[in-house]
């Protein structure tokens, strides 16, 4: 039989072995656990000793010293790579390229997409620091809201979820709305026109109405306003003034102080000079200082009836003094006029601030180091 292979035949010679199965070999707990560790703490000693090896060459580099003529700097290049595309030949005398197809300067100007933030930053309890936007940004910004909503209101009127709007008729534009439909009365339809505007302007004035705060809204507002800036920063500003008698500028220096919500004191002393101290949030004093040091004019000498009170030609006032505090010393703003500077020492140590009298003593207008940038 050619198909015949005598190597697949049973061997008949011999014991018949019967083939045995493998039996199960469990493995204690925690075998491959030790296993791991042993491997884990074998890498971690090797990167272990890498570092120290590494810290080794970093610190043999460290205690050598080169020297300056073993250093070579390599040459500039005959054009940078920022201005190489701009430039017709890769040399700086060469024609620019700022004109042609090949030009990368056109007259095209990308705005880059504005991406919505995360959801996990906008459900965060507290918000996060906003960017000032400039007017133009502001309006921008609302009305492409107001865009997106009409879109998705408009979408949401074709797939028949809400009803369509009806027709926003005005005398201007009520003929071309209803020239598709027979009209018996136009004087009745012109009415019916007129009508509807009255009632969306009542709405729109209805609606400020609504949305308009109340006076002791308002007065919440601005405390609360002026309270939260005062958390973040509590300013105290010293001012020297040679004469503080003018009736205008004792109204001018107590009313607005008041009106800021500062608190602290005005002292004139005729033997010497006036003193006034104002605390409160940061911006409140930034406009107290515009105030004393800009708008009003030490300089005035009449008063209200016209007559001339004292020589006030040379009158001036300093910020000799201004920075953060840590807590008001004094409850509300009041004026004193004392007879000395010792009554002026005493009145201003009722709010352990007597040092304050003493400083504008020794302030020197003059003296380029002691002087203030008053708007730093």
């Amino acid at each position: 039989n050619p198909y015949f292979d005598p190597s697949l035949t049973r061997r008949t010679h011999g014991p018949q072995t019967r083939r045995r199965h493998k039996q199960f070999h469990f493995a204690e707990p925690g075998q491959y656990v030790e296993q791991a560790e042993r491997k884990r703490a074998e890498a971690r000693m090797e990167q272990l000793k890498q570092e120290i090896a590494e810290r080794a060459e970093l610190a043999r580099l460290e205690d050598e010293v080169l020297d300056a003529s073993a250093i070579q700097f390599a040459e500039p290049p005959q054009v940078e790579w920022w201005d190489a595309p701009f430039l017709s030949e890769a040399s700086y005398g060469s024609d620019a390229k700022l004109e042609g197809p090949d030009s990368l300067c056109t007259i095209y100007i990308q705005h880059p997409v504005p991406i919505e933030p995360p959801l996990a930053i906008r459900s965060q309890g507290v918000a996060p620091a906003q960017l000032i936007l400039t007017h133009k940004e502001r309006k921008k910004i609302r009305r492409q809201r107001r865009l997106e909503q009409q879109r998705e209101r408009r979408e949401k009127v074709m797939l028949g979820l809400l009803p369509p709007e009806p027709p926003k008729l005005k005398m201007s534009n009520f003929m071309q709305i209803m020239a598709n439909e027979s009209v018996p009365d136009p004087t009745k339809l012109e009415a019916e026109v007129r009508r509807q505007m009255q009632a969306r302007q009542t709405k729109h004035e209805a609606d400020n109405k609504a949305r308009k705060l109340t006076k002791e809204q308002r007065h919440e507002k601005i405390e609360a306003k002026t309270k939260a800036d005062e958390e973040a920063c509590l300013m105290r500003a010293v001012f020297r003034i040679n004469k503080l008698e003018h009736p205008q500028h004792w109204h001018k220096v107590t009313v607005n102080a008041r009106q800021m919500h500062l608190t602290g004191t005005a002292i004139s002393c005729p033997t010497g000079f006036s003193l006034v101290v104002v605390e409160g949030s940061a911006k409140n004093v930034k406009a107290y200082k515009k105030l004393m040091l800009r708008r009003i004019d030490w300089t005035m000498s009449q008063n209200d009836q016209g007559s001339v009170t004292n020589d006030l030609t040379s009158n001036e006032c300093h910020l000799i003094w201004q920075g953060e505090i840590d807590k008001r010393k004094f409850r509300q703003f009041k004026q004193h006029t004392s007879a000395s500077e010792t009554q002026a020492k005493k009145w201003l140590m009722r709010a352990k601030s007597d040092e304050l009298w003493q400083l504008a003593k020794q302030y020197d207008p003059n003296d380029s180091i002691t002087a203030l940038d008053p708007f730093a």
